[in-house]
Order: structure tokens, then C-alpha cells, then sequence
């Protein structure tokens, strides 16, 4: 078991690129299980996991997040955007958006979970991509439509988002610095 988290681990990377092919019911259960096991600070389990597979509410995510990439001023990374084709969650058939109430450890408590989904989707053969970019399409008077199209209940905020499904391009995974690490 240990070989096969330290095997997804090793092999994942950030895919920014999907094949339309929608999961199966089986993947998406899997990719459920993932999430609702992540441990929560004192288990408060205060996160709550929008699994958006349809395609016109995804589009619509992606336009929002251009749009606020776009109102918060900075054009280069707006323009980068759009030469990767402006769409933020890069076609992917599911997008899994994490709200959480706010609290002390509940964007540790989303990142935890943003990862337990990364690997499990690793491990059945799928790939990710953890996004932050959709928090302006969540925040302020401008994301309260946004909240409300993707059910997050009252007094919860967006905290993390990421694409899954099956790569339509190739990125290795990121080389590793040992040196990063300090022994004490």
C-alpha cells in the first residue's frame, strides 16, 4: 500500500489539458471516497465538495475566473491565460471546488483534501491539476451567483479547486532538490 501512495506521489503532475471523456460512475466514487476521508483539524469537517461535471457550469466557472483575473489588473498573467486558451480549468470534464467555513485551519483542512484527490485520482489512472485561480470567480458581491450555482451553503467560501480527468497533454513530473530538505 505504502509503494502505491509513494508511486502515485512520484508520477503525479499538474496536467493542463484534458480529454473530453466524462469519469465513469465508478472513478467519481472513488475520487468521493478520497475526499471525505481527509482528516479535518479536530474534526470539524466544516469543507464541503462541489463535483461539477457539467460542461456549460464548468465553462461558465472558467469565464468567471477570467473575468476576475481580468478586474484584478493583472494583465500579464490575464494574457498568459489567454494564450493557454482561457480556460482556467483546461477542459477537464470534472472540476472539484472545496468551500469551506472559515476557520482557523480550514484552508489546511482543503489542501489536505485538494491532495487526498490528486493522488487517488493518480492511482486509478486519471490526472490533476489543483487550482487556485477560482477564488475570484467565488468572492465578494461579484462570486455570490457563483457561490449559489455551485451550492455552497450558507457562510462558506471557496478554498481550493482542482481538475480532474484524462491527460491530453504530457508534463513530467517536477525534479526534486534534496537540499530542500533540513535535518535537525
Amino acid at each position: 500500500m505504502i509503494n502505491m501512495v509513494l508511486d502515485a506521489m512520484l508520477k503525479r503532475s499538474s496536467i493542463r489539458g484534458y480529454k473530453p471523456e466524462k469519469l465513469t460512475e465508478k472513478e467519481l466514487a472513488v475520487l468521493k471516497k478520497a475526499a471525505l476521508s481527509s482528516p479535518t483539524a479536530m474534526n470539524r469537517q466544516d469543507q464541503r465538495f462541489v463535483f461539477a461535471t457539467d460542461a456549460a457550469l464548468i465553462e461558465r466557472l472558467d469565464n468567471e475566473i477570467m473575468e476576475g483575473i481580468v478586474r484584478s489588473g493583472n494583465v500579464e498573467f490575464a494574457e498568459r491565460m489567454k494564450a493557454r486558451g482561457g480556460k482556467p480549468t483546461y477542459g477537464a470534464p470534472l472540476v472539484v471546488v472545496i468551500c469551506s467555513r472559515p476557520a482557523h485551519f480550514s484552508r489546511v483542512d482543503a489542501g489536505i483534501a485538494v491532495e487526498n484527490i490528486a493522488l487517488a485520482a493518480k492511482s486509478i489512472g486519471l490526472d490533476s491539476v489543483i487550482l487556485g485561480m477560482p477564488e475570484g470567480a467565488f468572492s465578494g458581491e461579484e462570486g455570490r451567483a457563483m457561490r449559489e450555482l455551485f451550492r455552497f451553503p450558507e457562510g462558506f467560501e471557496f478554498s481550493i479547486a482542482i481538475s480532474v480527468g484524462r491527460r491530453a497533454t504530457d508534463k513530467e513530473p517536477h525534479e526534486w532538490n534534496e537540499d530542500h530538505v533540513i535535518m535537525i
